[in-house]
């Protein structure tokens, strides 16, 4: 069984809905699969929130469910600690990698 992951650094601009149905803009930080919980994650950020003096940018953590023909589909909150830790573990080694 092969543990190895993949992650996906390319950047991309997404408008999702928030609870009040507003179009708000996302860039896509990071995605990956993790094989332990065999799940598809993206780590995103509001587009807005990249001006912020002390640098700090909330990142939010999402399982993305592609849809059957793998076109969309939908992103579900993260609900387990565990899954929770994992994504801060690899998002604390992933995000810090410097750029070449």
């Amino acid at each position: 069984m092969s543990h190895e992951m993949n992650f996906n650094h390319d950047e991309e601009l997404l408008t999702l809905f928030d609870e009040e149905e507003n179009e708000v803009l996302y860039r896509k930080m990071l995605e990956f699969h993790h094989p332990g919980f065999n799940k598809d994650y993206i780590i995103l950020a509001e587009e807005g929130n990249f001006n912020d003096e002390d640098g700090d940018i909330e990142l939010i953590p999402m399982i993305n469910v592609p849809d059957e023909d793998g076109d969309g589909g939908k992103f579900l909150p993260v609900e387990t600690d565990e899954e929770w830790d994992m994504i801060e573990e690899i998002v604390n080694t992933q995000m810090d990698v410097p750029e070449e």
